[in-house]
């Protein structure tokens, strides 16, 4: 989990970037601030990995904010104002995201947060689960008890044992997530397939076990599906 804070002097702007975040599962938000002033205690106390803060804030701005922390967290400067850019990669930030900002493009951000942090702690370690938000709730679904995943525009339904999930994120974003699990497998435009369930290729249509319902086989998924299964070289 990444534990972040906010900090824009503008109330529509921290109110959109907060909505945003709640759509990301492996986002913790420790504290939302309107200016650089009320952040710095926080900051000062090694519990925040990642900042997403405004530059241009009265009193303080946000490149100030960065250059008096000693040992500062990830910064991702969120603005209206692209002229701050190479100030701010000089910086060493993270990330640097133009208004108005969008739930993909801070999706990115924190995979690159994420995958920085992982590589900072030496973590090596091999999933076995998803996190799946569910309104307020955080859900840690083994991958076991999932079924299969469809996409649906910038949704995914994540089928499991529990239930029937409906995440914000795209099917292409959950196959690159899943990418170094051998039970999953993509193999439709709109499906991803454990292939734990799967009890039989017909043509072009893969039966699950049960009462789990056909999955369709694209054509251009089929040769990749064939070589996992073992039937093409």
């Amino acid at each position: 989990m990444i534990k972040c804070i906010v900090i824009d002097d503008e109330e529509l702007a921290r109110e959109v970037v907060v909505s945003h975040l709640d759509k990301i599962p492996e986002i913790e938000i420790l504290g939302v601030y309107e200016n650089a002033f009320d952040a710095i205690q926080i900051l000062k106390s090694d519990k925040v990995d990642l900042v997403f803060s405004d530059i241009r804030m009265p009193d303080m701005d946000g490149i100030t904010l960065l250059k008096t922390l000693q040992k500062p967290p990830l910064f991702v400067f969120v603005t209206g104002d692209p002229t701050y850019a190479l100030e701010g990669y000089e910086l060493n930030v993270l990330d640097y995201i133009l208004k108005p900002l969008s739930v993909d493009r801070m999706m990115k951000t924190i995979d690159k947060a994420q995958l920085f942090l992982e590589d900072q702690k030496g973590v090596k370690s091999k999933r076995d689960f998803l996190i799946i938000k569910d309104r307020s709730n955080i859900i840690i679904s083994p991958y076991n008890e999932v079924f299969y995943i469809q996409g649906d525009k910038d949704y995914v339904w994540i089928e499991t044992l529990e239930k029937k999930y409906n995440v914000w994120k795209k099917l292409i974003d959950m196959e690159e997530k899943l990418s170094t699990a051998e039970q999953f497998i993509r193999v439709h435009k709109s499906f991803i397939v454990n292939l734990d369930f799967a009890k039989r290729v017909e043509g072009n249509v893969m039966k699950m076990k049960g009462s789990l319902p056909d999955i369709p086989i694209g054509g251009q998924y089929k040769s990749e599906l064939y070589k996992r299964l073992g039937l093409w070289e």
